[in-house]
């Protein structure tokens, strides 16, 4: 823009515009001269901040990565908890089972304590008859 258009006008007797055009040409070429230093300085910040910005997508990258294998080993967790639920649900049901194994055994052991006690007290019964047949037998024949 810096061409001087004013220069083309023709010239007359109102130098008035003249000096309007060639002020606003000025303020024309400040602000484009203003427009590329900040150019200039947006370029170079941005130029500063690039790296920055690397890292902050590095970072994030890294989060994502470290997010998913958070997500997986909880999921891990999770699965390992299961399997936990899982086994201690069988434990319960293989006690619950042998409690009921040995509740029948006791009840078996009853059975059969009582059948011995029958069977001691049939023998007692059986050696009280025997003596006092023996006895009897004995006081019959006292001379053998």
């Amino acid at each position: 823009m810096s061409e001087d258009f004013t220069q083309k006008l023709p010239k007359n007797e109102s130098d008035e515009i003249l000096t309007a055009i060639k002020d606003l040409d000025t303020k024309v070429t400040t602000i484009d001269d203003r427009l590329q230093s900040l150019e200039k300085k947006v370029d170079a910040r941005l130029h500063d901040t690039r790296p920055i910005w690397h890292k902050v997508v590095a970072d994030i990258a890294e989060l994502q990565s470290g997010q998913k294998r958070l997500e997986e080993s909880q999921n891990r967790l999770e699965e390992g908890q299961r399997r936990v639920e899982e086994g201690q649900q069988a434990i319960h049901l293989e006690m619950t089972n042998v409690n009921n194994t040995v509740n029948e055994v006791k009840g078996d052991q009853r059975v059969i304590n009582d059948s011995v006690r029958r069977m001691q007290l049939d023998f007692f019964t059986v050696n009280e008859w025997l003596s006092k047949l023996i006895a009897d037998r004995n006081q019959q024949n006292p001379s053998t």
